[in-house]
Protein backbone atom coordinates (compact mmCIF):
# COMPACT_ATOMS: atom_id res chain seq x y z
CA UNK A 1 0.00 0.00 0.00
CA UNK A 2 0.70 4.27 -0.84
CA UNK A 3 0.24 7.09 0.74
CA UNK A 4 -0.13 9.57 -2.20
CA UNK A 5 0.55 13.12 -0.49
CA UNK A 6 -1.34 16.22 -2.08
CA UNK A 7 1.62 18.97 -3.28
CA UNK A 8 0.58 21.21 -0.30
CA UNK A 9 1.62 18.78 2.49
CA UNK A 10 4.43 17.70 0.78
CA UNK A 11 5.79 21.50 1.14
CA UNK A 12 4.53 21.77 5.31
CA UNK A 13 6.37 18.09 5.74
CA UNK A 14 9.79 19.74 4.22
CA UNK A 15 9.25 22.93 6.24
CA UNK A 16 8.49 21.20 9.04
CA UNK A 17 11.51 19.16 9.20
CA UNK A 18 13.54 22.18 9.26
CA UNK A 19 12.17 23.26 12.06
CA UNK A 20 13.36 23.67 15.47
CA UNK A 21 12.41 20.53 18.00
CA UNK A 22 9.43 21.09 19.70
CA UNK A 23 8.70 21.26 23.44
CA UNK A 24 6.70 17.41 24.29
CA UNK A 25 3.97 16.33 26.63
CA UNK A 26 4.31 16.71 30.57
CA UNK A 27 2.34 13.71 30.68
CA UNK A 28 0.90 11.20 28.51
CA UNK A 29 -1.51 8.45 28.56
CA UNK A 30 -1.52 5.74 26.57
CA UNK A 31 -3.74 2.79 26.87
CA UNK A 32 -5.11 -0.40 24.53
CA UNK A 33 -8.35 -0.26 23.85
CA UNK A 34 -11.17 -2.82 24.26
CA UNK A 35 -13.67 -3.53 20.93
CA UNK A 36 -16.82 -2.19 22.27
CA UNK A 37 -15.18 1.45 23.36
CA UNK A 38 -16.03 4.28 21.37
CA UNK A 39 -13.96 6.09 18.31
CA UNK A 40 -13.78 9.36 18.02
CA UNK A 41 -11.19 12.45 17.11
CA UNK A 42 -11.90 12.87 21.13
CA UNK A 43 -11.49 16.43 22.86
CA UNK A 44 -8.90 18.80 23.03
CA UNK A 45 -8.41 22.40 25.17
CA UNK A 46 -5.34 25.01 25.44
CA UNK A 47 -3.39 22.44 27.83
CA UNK A 48 -4.50 18.68 26.92
CA UNK A 49 -5.71 16.59 24.34
CA UNK A 50 -7.69 13.52 24.11
CA UNK A 51 -7.90 11.00 21.42
CA UNK A 52 -10.46 8.40 21.62
CA UNK A 53 -9.70 5.14 20.38
CA UNK A 54 -7.66 5.92 17.21
CA UNK A 55 -5.64 2.97 15.13
CA UNK A 56 -2.00 3.69 15.28
CA UNK A 57 -2.34 4.50 11.61
CA UNK A 58 -5.00 7.12 12.15
CA UNK A 59 -2.92 8.75 14.69
CA UNK A 60 0.11 8.95 12.04
CA UNK A 61 -2.05 10.63 9.87
CA UNK A 62 -3.41 13.05 12.32
CA UNK A 63 0.36 14.57 13.19
CA UNK A 64 1.79 13.91 10.00
CA UNK A 65 -0.85 14.99 7.29
CA UNK A 66 -3.24 17.08 8.89
CA UNK A 67 -1.16 19.14 11.36
CA UNK A 68 2.18 18.55 10.34
CA UNK A 69 3.71 21.58 11.22
CA UNK A 70 1.18 22.68 14.11
CA UNK A 71 -1.10 24.35 11.38
CA UNK A 72 -3.70 22.49 9.75
CA UNK A 73 -3.53 21.70 6.04
CA UNK A 74 -5.99 23.36 4.21
CA UNK A 75 -8.27 22.00 3.06
CA UNK A 76 -8.16 18.90 4.84
CA UNK A 77 -9.54 15.62 2.14
CA UNK A 78 -12.77 14.17 3.66
CA UNK A 79 -10.25 10.65 3.17
CA UNK A 80 -7.52 11.07 4.26
CA UNK A 81 -8.75 9.07 7.39
CA UNK A 82 -9.19 5.94 4.64
CA UNK A 83 -6.35 6.78 3.14
CA UNK A 84 -3.30 4.08 3.29
CA UNK A 85 -0.21 3.83 4.67
CA UNK A 86 2.95 2.16 2.94
CA UNK A 87 4.63 -0.21 4.89
CA UNK A 88 3.65 -0.96 8.66
CA UNK A 89 2.50 -4.36 10.06
CA UNK A 90 -1.24 -5.17 10.00
CA UNK A 91 -1.93 -4.19 13.68
CA UNK A 92 -1.53 -0.27 13.05
CA UNK A 93 -4.70 -0.59 10.95
CA UNK A 94 -6.99 -2.21 13.47
CA UNK A 95 -5.29 -1.91 17.08
CA UNK A 96 -7.41 1.23 18.74
CA UNK A 97 -5.75 3.34 21.19
CA UNK A 98 -6.76 6.28 23.62
CA UNK A 99 -4.18 8.90 24.22
CA UNK A 100 -4.75 11.26 27.26
CA UNK A 101 -2.04 14.11 27.01
CA UNK A 102 -1.67 17.26 28.82
CA UNK A 103 1.06 20.05 28.37
CA UNK A 104 3.72 21.81 30.61
CA UNK A 105 2.34 25.44 29.48
CA UNK A 106 -1.14 25.99 27.54
CA UNK A 107 -0.67 25.23 23.74
CA UNK A 108 -2.94 25.63 21.02
CA UNK A 109 -4.57 21.95 20.09
CA UNK A 110 -2.97 22.32 16.33
CA UNK A 111 1.05 22.08 17.99
CA UNK A 112 -0.34 19.36 20.13
CA UNK A 113 -2.21 17.24 17.64
CA UNK A 114 1.02 17.91 15.02
CA UNK A 115 4.24 17.94 16.36
CA UNK A 116 4.22 17.06 19.72
CA UNK A 117 1.91 14.28 18.89
CA UNK A 118 4.63 13.20 16.12
CA UNK A 119 7.54 13.09 19.52
CA UNK A 120 5.29 11.23 21.25
CA UNK A 121 4.27 8.52 18.69
CA UNK A 122 8.42 8.62 17.69
CA UNK A 123 8.83 8.12 21.76
CA UNK A 124 6.10 5.23 22.53
CA UNK A 125 5.43 4.06 19.28
CA UNK A 126 9.02 4.21 18.36
CA UNK A 127 7.93 5.37 14.84
CA UNK A 128 10.48 5.55 12.24
CA UNK A 129 9.36 6.92 8.97
CA UNK A 130 10.69 8.45 5.53
CA UNK A 131 9.13 10.12 2.44
CA UNK A 132 9.82 8.74 -0.95
CA UNK A 133 8.73 9.60 -4.44
CA UNK A 134 7.05 7.53 -6.47
CA UNK A 135 5.34 7.41 -9.47
CA UNK A 136 1.76 7.41 -9.19
CA UNK A 137 -2.12 8.27 -11.11
CA UNK A 138 -2.48 11.63 -10.98
CA UNK A 139 -5.47 14.04 -12.55
CA UNK A 140 -3.83 16.98 -14.77
CA UNK A 141 -6.14 19.96 -15.61
CA UNK A 142 -5.26 21.57 -19.05
CA UNK A 143 -7.09 24.08 -21.09
CA UNK A 144 -10.17 22.41 -23.26
CA UNK A 145 -10.52 22.95 -26.65
CA UNK A 146 -12.35 26.89 -27.31
CA UNK A 147 -10.29 27.61 -24.37
CA UNK A 148 -11.36 28.70 -20.74
CA UNK A 149 -14.39 30.73 -19.55
CA UNK A 150 -13.71 32.13 -16.68
CA UNK A 151 -15.03 34.99 -15.21
CA UNK A 152 -12.34 37.54 -13.16
CA UNK A 153 -12.61 37.44 -9.17
CA UNK A 154 -14.92 40.92 -8.17
CA UNK A 155 -13.28 43.26 -5.78
CA UNK A 156 -14.25 41.91 -2.40
CA UNK A 157 -16.24 38.89 -3.12
CA UNK A 158 -14.63 36.48 -0.44
CA UNK A 159 -12.69 36.29 2.75
CA UNK A 160 -9.30 35.87 2.54
CA UNK A 161 -8.04 32.48 4.32
CA UNK A 162 -6.66 33.53 7.66
CA UNK A 163 -6.17 30.29 9.37
CA UNK A 164 -5.19 31.88 12.77
CA UNK A 165 -8.52 34.12 12.67
CA UNK A 166 -10.92 32.20 11.04
CA UNK A 167 -14.56 33.68 11.51
CA UNK A 168 -16.74 32.21 13.65
CA UNK A 169 -19.14 29.62 12.61
CA UNK A 170 -22.33 30.64 10.88
CA UNK A 171 -25.73 30.54 12.25
CA UNK A 172 -27.53 27.62 11.87
CA UNK A 173 -29.55 27.43 8.51
CA UNK A 174 -27.26 30.31 7.45
CA UNK A 175 -24.02 30.11 5.03
CA UNK A 176 -20.92 30.35 6.16
CA UNK A 177 -18.31 32.72 4.95
CA UNK A 178 -17.31 32.91 1.62
CA UNK A 179 -13.33 32.39 1.62
CA UNK A 180 -11.06 33.12 -1.46
CA UNK A 181 -10.11 29.96 -3.14
CA UNK A 182 -12.48 27.68 -1.31
CA UNK A 183 -14.96 25.08 -2.20
CA UNK A 184 -18.48 26.30 -1.08
CA UNK A 185 -20.92 23.49 -2.57
CA UNK A 186 -24.70 23.80 -1.90
CA UNK A 187 -27.66 21.23 -2.24
CA UNK A 188 -29.45 22.67 -5.02
CA UNK A 189 -27.59 25.49 -6.93
CA UNK A 190 -24.19 24.06 -7.57
CA UNK A 191 -20.71 24.54 -6.67
CA UNK A 192 -18.41 27.67 -6.13
CA UNK A 193 -15.20 28.44 -5.71
CA UNK A 194 -14.73 32.42 -5.56
CA UNK A 195 -11.46 34.00 -5.60
CA UNK A 196 -9.61 31.33 -6.78
CA UNK A 197 -6.76 30.54 -8.62
CA UNK A 198 -5.70 27.41 -10.94
CA UNK A 199 -3.72 26.01 -8.21
CA UNK A 200 -6.63 26.86 -5.46
CA UNK A 201 -9.19 25.21 -7.94
CA UNK A 202 -7.20 21.65 -8.29
CA UNK A 203 -5.97 21.49 -4.56
CA UNK A 204 -10.16 21.77 -3.65
CA UNK A 205 -10.98 19.41 -6.13
CA UNK A 206 -7.97 17.11 -5.00
CA UNK A 207 -10.57 16.56 -1.48
CA UNK A 208 -13.18 14.60 -3.43
CA UNK A 209 -11.43 12.23 -6.49
CA UNK A 210 -9.09 9.60 -5.69
CA UNK A 211 -6.07 10.94 -6.39
CA UNK A 212 -4.09 14.62 -6.89
CA UNK A 213 -5.08 17.12 -9.52
CA UNK A 214 -2.41 18.85 -11.32
CA UNK A 215 -2.63 22.04 -12.60
CA UNK A 216 -1.14 22.08 -16.22
CA UNK A 217 -3.30 25.02 -17.30
CA UNK A 218 -1.31 27.76 -17.41
CA UNK A 219 -3.55 30.48 -16.57
CA UNK A 220 -2.43 32.89 -14.08
CA UNK A 221 -5.25 35.00 -12.60
CA UNK A 222 -7.57 35.13 -10.02
CA UNK A 223 -11.28 33.88 -10.85
CA UNK A 224 -14.82 33.52 -9.04
CA UNK A 225 -15.07 29.79 -10.40
CA UNK A 226 -18.51 28.44 -10.87
CA UNK A 227 -19.47 24.66 -11.19
CA UNK A 228 -22.57 22.41 -11.90
CA UNK A 229 -21.77 19.77 -9.19
CA UNK A 230 -24.10 18.91 -6.31
CA UNK A 231 -22.99 17.03 -3.06
CA UNK A 232 -23.97 13.72 -4.48
CA UNK A 233 -21.25 14.73 -7.43
CA UNK A 234 -18.84 14.98 -4.85
CA UNK A 235 -19.26 11.96 -2.90
CA UNK A 236 -21.63 12.95 -0.18
CA UNK A 237 -24.50 10.14 -0.20
CA UNK A 238 -26.83 13.02 1.12
CA UNK A 239 -28.59 15.53 -0.82
CA UNK A 240 -27.81 18.22 2.22
CA UNK A 241 -23.96 17.04 3.68
CA UNK A 242 -22.99 17.10 7.15
CA UNK A 243 -20.22 15.93 9.04
CA UNK A 244 -21.79 13.00 9.75
CA UNK A 245 -22.60 12.10 6.46
CA UNK A 246 -21.23 9.16 4.63
CA UNK A 247 -18.40 9.94 1.92
CA UNK A 248 -16.51 8.22 -1.06
CA UNK A 249 -14.33 9.61 -3.35
CA UNK A 250 -15.22 9.98 -7.22
CA UNK A 251 -13.99 8.54 -9.95
CA UNK A 252 -13.95 12.03 -11.66
CA UNK A 253 -16.13 12.08 -14.14
CA UNK A 254 -18.91 14.22 -12.59
CA UNK A 255 -16.12 16.81 -11.92
CA UNK A 256 -14.84 16.05 -15.24
CA UNK A 257 -17.68 17.35 -17.23
CA UNK A 258 -18.61 20.01 -15.06
CA UNK A 259 -14.89 21.22 -16.18
CA UNK A 260 -15.91 20.84 -19.43
CA UNK A 261 -18.92 23.48 -19.39
CA UNK A 262 -16.29 26.28 -18.25
CA UNK A 263 -13.49 25.00 -20.46
CA UNK A 264 -11.42 22.95 -18.51
CA UNK A 265 -10.30 19.49 -19.25
CA UNK A 266 -9.57 17.15 -17.16
CA UNK A 267 -7.39 14.15 -17.88
CA UNK A 268 -6.01 10.83 -16.27
CA UNK A 269 -2.07 11.15 -15.95
CA UNK A 270 1.18 9.66 -14.31
CA UNK A 271 2.86 12.41 -12.02
CA UNK A 272 5.63 12.06 -9.46
CA UNK A 273 4.85 12.21 -5.67
CA UNK A 274 6.34 11.60 -2.40
CA UNK A 275 4.65 9.39 -0.39
CA UNK A 276 5.24 8.50 3.29
CA UNK A 277 6.37 5.23 4.55
CA UNK A 278 7.07 4.11 7.82
CA UNK A 279 9.93 1.82 7.86
CA UNK A 280 9.38 0.74 11.60
CA UNK A 281 6.71 1.07 14.83
CA UNK A 282 5.79 -0.95 17.90
CA UNK A 283 2.98 -1.77 19.73
CA UNK A 284 3.78 0.88 22.87
CA UNK A 285 4.32 -0.13 26.64
CA UNK A 286 0.54 1.38 28.21
CA UNK A 287 1.22 4.39 30.68
CA UNK A 288 4.91 5.41 31.14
Amino acid sequence: MRLRLPIAIVLTLAAASAQSPVRKFEVASVKRCRDTDRVSGGARSPGSIHLNCLTAANLIRMAYLIYPTGRANVPVSPTVFQTPISGGPPWIDSERFRIDTKADAPEIPETMQGPMLQSLLEERFRLKLHHETRETNVFELTVAKGGARLPSAKAGGCVPMDRDHLSPPAAPGQPGPAYCGAIRWFANSGTDVPGATMADLCRGLTAFVDRDIVDKTGIAGVFDIRLELTPGDLGYERASPDPTSNFTPGDGRAIAAALEKIGLHMRPAKGAMQILVVDHVEQPLENQ
